[in-house]
């Protein structure tokens, strides 16, 4: 008999995709998907069925811990201000996490992500696809990193995103709600609510729908 928790996952794009297959490969039980598009309803996702609208979650008796499967940070942290459910935290078989790594709840580690000894994890965070932590890094809350890299020693604040290819060089701190564009080496400290883009990158504005405090 299978004792790991009933999942239920918050969301249905592609994204949800891969958290379902890094749920299905460590072995647990996805009960279903919920979505706020109603045009998803009752489709399919692995054979397993996109439900209803998210705020149904909180009638559903059919589960025990939940995921956010949304990459807009902001939306993850509003809904986990909104929601109280028990949320579980994945790391897909194929990953690389050193035993000493501190994961906060609600984090998905995706298949070839890499974390080195030292690192500290915030909860609700996405290291997506081939996404690398380097030793002693630190990551806050709801921050996404596509297929990006930080160095060691290096440091991004909550709700940061990394688009695919970006690079923090060591010891770079990253503020708040920025945005580090594709393909962009960052090699001085970025402020809150930010964009930068380039190599070196470079500020092109400011985020401020972004900035959360």
């Amino acid at each position: 008999m299978n004792s790991n928790p009933k999942i239920a996952i918050i969301g249905s794009g592609g994204h949800a995709s891969v958290v379902a297959s890094t749920l299905i490969s460590t072995g647990h039980q996805i009960v279903g998907f919920y979505d706020d598009d109603e045009q998803k309803w009752g489709n399919r996702i692995f054979d397993i069925p996109i439900i209803g609208s998210i705020d149904q979650i909180m009638y559903s008796q059919n589960f025990s811990h939940g995921i956010i499967a949304i990459g807009q940070n902001e939306v993850r942290k509003r809904l986990v201000e909104e929601l109280d459910i028990d949320w579980i935290t994945v790391v897909h078989p194929f990953s690389w996490v050193h035993p000493e790594v501190t994961l906060g709840v609600g984090t998905i580690i995706c298949a070839g992500a890499i974390v080195q000894p030292g690192a500290r994890i915030g909860s609700h965070v996405i290291l997506n696809t081939k996404a690398s932590v380097d030793h002693h890094c630190q990551v806050g809350d709801y921050v996404h990193m596509a297929v990006s890299h930080l160095a060691g020693g290096a440091s991004v604040d909550e709700g940061v995103f990394m688009a695919l290819g970006s690079t923090v060089l060591p010891g770079i701190h990253v503020g708040s709600w920025a945005t580090i564009g594709a393909g962009a080496v960052v090699t001085k400290n970025v402020n809150p609510g930010t964009t930068v883009v380039g190599s070196p990158a470079r500020s092109i504005k400011h985020n401020s729908q972004k900035y959360c405090n």
